[in-house]
């Protein structure tokens, strides 16, 4: 190049670099330091739309060595001399963990779900370190919660409708309230806000047995709505199931039909569990495992014997096998006991699980039903009442399905000794 040019680039060069050099100067002085770094220098370039320097970052300030010359000072890095030797003595770095994977959920139906994963919306941040306002009114202080609405006004007025029309003693009125959640294709946004209604109306009327019953109405009627995706909210609807099913008192006065409320309830867990067993393996058997622990617990009350009892029976034959089955007879002598107290109310008790263990002995009939029908003889029925105990296998020979019963529990008993046989 000729020297004009050459002179020419060079001042061109030199205006450049004074011009990152005092933009990377900003840079370092907005952050509070006094040395300048190669991120200084990056963040110039790339506010200048220039690509950054690529290469090692020490994270440490560089140290530069001065070397003096005949024509001028020159100043360099000076490079560490590493031992061979002691490099291959020091022991070996730590193996890194493996690489893994695991999902979570980015956006449910639009909405981002509060968890580690995820981060915290920018308008959420900002509302963090404040106070919520309280506003002062006639009934006393009411919180009112910073947190901005996602809904729209019509969502808004379309869940207060609702509400209000499931709150209403008109039957007609709240069973077109239950038909417009059960087939409205744009509520998708509310289902978050129906399962929390169901949350709190079963917490906070656990002795009302109509609002209770409402409640499950909408529960079942959210999830046969083709148009809702609601496995994600599976976790906060079934504690409101189990609710209903097992909870000591669910009326005001003794004379309700409970007991249908909790048939409806163990209805409702056995079709979750059918519904998304494949997604949840584990659900089933953690319900169970619940359910179980509450009929086993001789201090539970027989309201709640009764609905582990149901709840049991509608997850279906295997349940009934494993886990009901073996249990009957020991379950019969603390119910034997409850019969012969002086209390009307228990006694009634007793025989709504009397009828609930009678249900599931023919269910485990109906599942059983190519075996032929046992003999109601003497020794059939001994076999019977070691199975079952005594007051069980005497209802059992009066009912009608008593033949089908005896063959499918005495098969069932058989089936578990040769296993143990083998086993052993």
């Amino acid at each position: 190049l000729k020297d004009g040019i050459t002179t020419a680039m060079a001042q061109d060069v030199e205006y450049r670099l004074h011009e990152i050099i005092s933009e990377a100067a900003k840079f370092m002085k907005h952050s509070k330091r006094t040395k300048l770094t190669v991120a200084d220098i990056n963040s110039a370039l790339r506010v200048r739309n220039v690509e950054p320097i690529y290469g090692f970052e020490t994270g440490r300030p560089v140290k530069f060595h001065k070397a003096s010359t005949a024509l001028e000072d020159i100043y360099y890095v000076e490079d560490e001399q590493i031992d061979l030797d002691t490099l291959l003595e020091e022991p070996l770095p730590s193996i890194p963990l493996e690489v893994v994977y695991t999902a979570h959920w980015l956006a449910i139906e639009g909405v981002q779900p509060r968890i580690q994963q995820n981060p915290l919306p920018v308008d959420e941040e900002e509302l963090v370190s404040k106070k919520p306002v309280k506003s002062q009114r006639q009934e006393g202080v009411e919180t009112i919660p910073l947190v901005k609405h996602v809904l729209s006004r019509e969502l808004q007025l379309y869940f207060e409708c609702i509400t209000e029309s499931l709150q209403s003693p008109d039957p007609i009125v709240k069973s077109t309230a239950l038909e417009s959640i059960s087939i409205d294709a744009g509520i998708h946004q509310l289902v978050t806000y129906f399962v929390q209604y169901i949350a709190v109306t079963v917490k906070n009327n656990l002795h009302n047995l109509e609002v209770l019953k409402t409640a499950m109405a909408v529960a079942r009627a959210i999830r046969r709505n083709p148009n809702l995706f609601i496995e994600p909210y599976m976790h906060q609807l079934i504690p409101s199931l189990l609710t209903c099913l097992v909870s000591k008192r669910l009326c005001e006065t003794y004379s309700e039909d409970h007991w249908s409320l909790r048939d409806g309830a163990a209805q409702q867990i056995a079709e979750i569990c059918q519904q998304f067993g494949q997604s949840y393996h584990t659900l089933q058997a953690r319900i169970a495992r619940t359910l179980l622990r509450a009929f086993l617990d001789p201090t539970k009350p027989l309201t709640t014997h009764y609905g582990a009892i149901v709840g049991l029976t509608k997850l279906g034959v295997s349940v009934i096998r494993v886990l009901v089955l073996p249990n009957i007879k020991s379950y019969m002598t603390l119910l034997d006991s409850e019969m012969e107290k002086d209390s009307e109310q228990l006694r009634d008790d007793a025989r709504h699980c009397q009828g609930a263990l009678l249900e599931c002995m023919r269910v485990l009939a109906r599942d059983n039903s190519g075996l032929a029908p046992a003999n109601l003889t003497s020794v059939e029925k001994s076999k019977l009442v070691q199975a079952v105990g005594e007051t069980l296998a005497n209802l059992v020979f009066k009912d009608r399905q008593g033949r089908e019963i005896v063959a499918a529990v005495l098969a069932v008993g058989r089936e578990c000794k040769d296993s143990q046989q083998q086993s052993g």
